[in-house]
């Protein structure tokens, strides 16, 4: 079901270069390889195994209220164990700012998603990196409980 909420918010997605002034390199965590500092848009397709593939936010802890669901879109770049494809949101839109409260990111053996949250727009703030594999997380547990303006995830296709 598309909700006006889910529709308002992907309009101000921005699919395309990261802030350079937030450079925070590659991070790595059970063998997955991310760059939050990634610029290089690789307009490429899709492999089907990556498709709709992102993290879930949720209104409230536990998974519950309100629903979004971001994919990944573009490859940010290429290791020789794993690709790893983004998607950069800049501004989580007016309704989602400051009210996500808990996320799940997907995680399979073949495809590791996470994601980088940010207490500002663009990057700015405070940063926490997130993995799939944390399961559903509730992000009082770090302090960032309706705090986040915008965020970064990372699929990676393992070879």
């Amino acid at each position: 079901m598309i909700n006006i909420k889910t529709i308002a918010a992907a309009v101000i997605t921005i699919s395309c270069l990261a802030n350079p002034a937030f450079a925070f390199g590659i991070k790595t965590f059970d063998n997955i390889q991310i760059d939050t500092s990634v610029t290089n848009l690789r307009n490429v397709a899709l492999p089907a195994a990556i498709r709709g593939k992102g993290c879930t936010f949720y209104e409230h802890d536990n998974g519950r209220g309100e629903a979004w669901h971001k994919s990944v879109g573009w490859l940010a770049n290429s290791y020789s164990n794993q690709d790893s494809y983004a998607e950069y949101v800049t501004y989580t839109g007016e309704w989602w700012n400051d009210r996500i409260s808990s996320l799940k990111c997907d995680d399979s053996s073949r495809v590791r998603c996470s994601v980088g949250l940010y207490e500002h727009t663009n990057k700015g703030g405070r940063e926490i990196i997130l993995w799939g594999g944390q399961g559903l997380v509730n992000l009082s547990q770090y302090g960032f409980n309706d705090t986040i303006s915008s965020f970064m995830i990372f699929c990676n296709l393992m070879k």
